[in-house]
């Protein structure tokens, strides 16, 4: 056998062994989607609708904190619709420099990528009851300023619309008083002519 013919023999060997790995390869990397998959419609049934980012691998510059480089899976929303995503984003803060990969949703991310963010689901999960325990709260205080606001508002609003009725009611009265008041002199002066036309035929 020839070198040559070693080599095709081991390259033929190679692509067979490959072949098989894919088929697994493909197959676990489904079975993984589909895992985040159910989590992902778990997620979307609870109705968060708050967007989370979590850093699952920093390549940032130690010497220089204003420069960023790292890889985040979050809960955001992707084409219109809400699930875990992945991004890539980089810049340089001082330069107000920013660049982003992404996001995509998490099927459709680079499959290296997907595995890479695997570990920090479970952060993922806390850091989105800590920001809708933190939104809760928040959305709570505004509540109780407003109430107070139209509590205070409010007596005042009714006072305006009791004197608006009332200044209305004024003014159709008097409107009502005056017309009147202008039919009743039409009529004296009309009979006053009478009267005059009367007094001199006679």
């Amino acid at each position: 056998m020839t070198s040559s013919d070693s080599n095709t023999a081991k390259i033929q060997s190679n692509f067979q062994a490959l072949s098989a790995v894919a088929s697994s390869l493909n197959s676990a990397s489904d079975e993984f989607t589909q895992v985040i998959g159910t989590l992902d419609e778990a997620l979307k049934k609870l109705n968060i609708g708050l967007t989370v980012w979590v850093i699952f691998e920093d390549r940032g510059d130690e010497h220089d904190p204003s420069r960023y480089d790292c890889d985040q899976i979050g809960y955001s929303k992707v084409d219109g619709k809400w699930g875990i995503a992945l991004r890539h984003i980089w810049g340089h803060e001082a330069f107000d420099a920013h660049n982003e990969d992404g996001p995509w949703s998490f099927k459709d991310a680079p499959r290296e990528m997907r595995l890479r963010s695997a570990d920090k689901i479970p952060e993922l999960i806390k850091a989105l009851s800590n920001e809708a325990s933190s939104t809760t709260k928040k959305i709570q205080e505004k509540t109780k300023e407003l109430r107070e606001l139209a509590g205070a508002i409010t007596p005042v609003s009714t006072e305006a619309k009791v004197k608006a009725k009332i200044a209305e009611r004024t003014a159709a009265a008097q409107n009502v008083v005056l017309t009147g008041a202008g039919k009743m002199g039409t009529i004296a002066v009309s009979d006053l002519l009478g009267r005059d036309n009367k007094t001199g035929g006679k």
